[in-house]
């Protein structure tokens, strides 16, 4: 008489010790345990092998085989499931390297385009004694670095914009965008590159006071405007 089968809902840091715990669960309640693991169905008794099913848990998430997987898989795969998981392991590799390949002809020509413009923008207009005071304070260390080259493409961009006529509130979100081509950031980099232009950008009030302004969630960002603070967008929760 085949077991009836309970959804668990049980997660772990790792996958495997999510399965021993499943395991635990079915060994207890003498039921079979199923539970979705990274988009696969897992199904597990009380006397499964754990390190199996997590064998055939990673294969169904690579696509080799299809789910729900256990909860008595064949203890060694033979060679036809060995040929078939490396066929499509290959396979994969050839797509995922065509669409990587794909994707760097895009960005290289994004770049280009970016450096193209850059080179049309004015020197960014800032206190330099600041400015390298912050460089020199980051020691060579890259991300901090780079918050820098991200802030100062943002700016030069901006005075650009400024110079032809437009407010920095109406473009200070596109130009931020558009310098993020090149740099690769992250939400809290953004607050960074905002408070090192606050600080030595000659329009770095402007913008502090518009980035506060464009991030609360509530009034946080009026408050950060009056206390000359600046709000870092990464480390905002809504409670």
């Amino acid at each position: 008489m085949a077991k009836r089968v309970k959804k668990t809902d049980v997660y772990n840091s790792l996958i495997i010790e999510t399965i021993r715990d499943m395991k635990v669960l079915a060994g207890r309640g003498n039921f079979t345990a199923k539970q979705e693991l990274n988009g696969v169905t897992v199904l597990v008794d009380g006397d499964s092998n754990a390190d199996l099913i997590f064998r055939d848990q990673q294969r169904a998430q690579s696509g080799y085989i299809e789910s729900p997987v256990g909860p008595h898989p064949k203890p060694k795969l033979s060679a036809k499931d060995v040929a078939s998981d490396k066929r499509i392991s290959d396979a994969n590799e050839a797509r995922w390297a065509k669409e990587a390949a794909a994707r760097k002809v895009i960005q290289d020509k994004k770049e280009r385009e970016f450096f193209a413009e850059l080179g049309t923008c004015p020197a960014m207009e800032r206190d330099e004694a600041k400015w390298q005071e912050g460089i020199k304070a980051q020691k060579g260390e890259g991300y901090g670095l780079a918050c820098y080259t991200y802030a100062e493409y943002w700016a030069r961009l901006m005075q650009k914009k400024m110079a032809e006529g437009y407010k920095l509130e109406a473009i200070a979100d596109e130009c931020s965008h558009k310098a993020d081509i090149p740099v690769g950031i992250t939400g809290f980099m953004y607050g960074c590159a905002v408070s090192t232009l606050a600080h030595c950008w000659k329009h770095g009030e402007s913008l502090r006071r518009w980035h506060n302004k464009e991030t609360q969630l509530g009034t946080e960002g009026d408050k950060a405007n009056e206390s000359g603070g600046v709000l870092n967008p990464a480390l905002l929760c809504i409670g």
